[in-house]
């Protein structure tokens, strides 16, 4: 199976279509749980918005970067590595966050679930020889 790299256009696209929808999304992703994560600026000053899959448990969004597979990890997680403080928009609200990479049985046990959820991720970790890492995106007080 190949992978679906999308256009800078067609996120964008996906992006208003989330927002206008109420953080829901419609078309071929409609029923997927997904969030918004914004990482933080681009090189140019630009947001870096990017739509993700999620589990929600305890309070905690974790996200996966799985980046479909690649040898890579995908450029958020490199930018919550060097800042942790992270905006995401999920049902409607804008939350801030701070994430957290899990590591050893934590990780394992929370991408088993997500894999259980949505075998895609159990695909996607057969496509890498990297261990596909989970991060938990946790709301900070007041938010």
């Amino acid at each position: 199976m190949s992978r679906k790299m999308y256009s800078a256009q067609e996120i964008k696209e996906f992006i208003e279509e989330f927002r206008a929808n109420g953080g829901r999304p419609a078309g071929l992703f409609e029923g997927a749980t997904l969030l918004l994560l914004d990482s933080g600026p681009e090189p140019d000053g630009s947001p870096h918005v990017c739509p993700l899959n999620y589990y929600l448990d305890k309070g905690r969004y974790y996200v996966f970067a799985a980046n479909d597979g690649a040898d890579e990890d995908p450029s958020w997680l490199g930018q919550l590595r060097a800042n942790p403080a992270a905006t995401i928009e999920v049902d409607g609200q804008v939350l801030q966050v701070t994430a957290i990479e899990l590591h050893g049985g934590e990780r394992s046990s929370i991408y088993k679930r997500q894999a259980a959820r949505n075998p895609q991720f159990e695909h996607y970790q057969e496509l890498t020889s990297r261990v596909i890492p989970v991060v938990a995106l946790v709301p900070t007080k007041g938010a």
